[in-house]
């Protein structure tokens, strides 16, 4: 194999084990490790229109690196009604397609995400299994020899719809 085709491959593997292992910490409910994946610049992003800036129209979610962390902050370590109790979560994904340029690359897949709260008849929606499907787009770029997540972009199926009860993750 060529070096060119040797990197290529090593990018490829790296990049698809990133995506999976996101999914894997989110599930896992390891947020600490999962937003360490994420570029100090990085954004996080469930548009409604993605056609539009994020900043001038209403999104259902858009963060950067510091609201992230808040968000990450306020789901581990403190109480808080909407996450009490605590989502599970499962993440399947499909149809991974990689481009590598140097030292930027993309990623476009499948996404759906099952979410279910136990609890009682006290909270709207407790016991009820939902599911969220739609397109991931992300970015990464590499950083001291690693690929870490530029952006993240996730547009839902349903997003023109009500969107209700998305104090997790996805």
């Amino acid at each position: 194999m060529q070096p060119h085709a040797e990197n290529e491959a090593k990018n490829t593997e790296e990049l698809n084990a990133l995506i999976l292992r996101e999914a894997r910490l989110l599930d896992d409910r390891q947020l600490d490790d999962w937003l360490a994946l994420f570029d100090a610049d990085a954004t996080y992003w469930l548009p409604i229109d993605d056609t539009t800036d994020p900043v001038m129209y209403p999104s259902i979610i858009y963060e950067d690196r510091l609201t992230l962390s808040m968000r990450v902050e306020q789901l581990m370590r403190q109480k808080r009604v909407a996450q009490s109790p605590r989502s599970e979560t499962m993440h399947q994904i499909a149809n991974i397609e990689l481009t590598v340029r140097g030292g930027s690359a993309s990623a476009r897949y499948n996404l759906v995400v099952f979410e279910v709260r136990a609890g009682d008849w006290k909270q709207s929606g407790l016991g009820n299994p939902r599911y969220h499907a739609g397109v991931c787009s992300m970015r990464f770029v590499r950083r001291e020899e690693r690929w870490l997540i530029a952006e993240k972009r996730i547009r839902l199926l349903d997003r023109e719809l009500p969107q209700e009860g998305l104090s997790y993750l996805l």
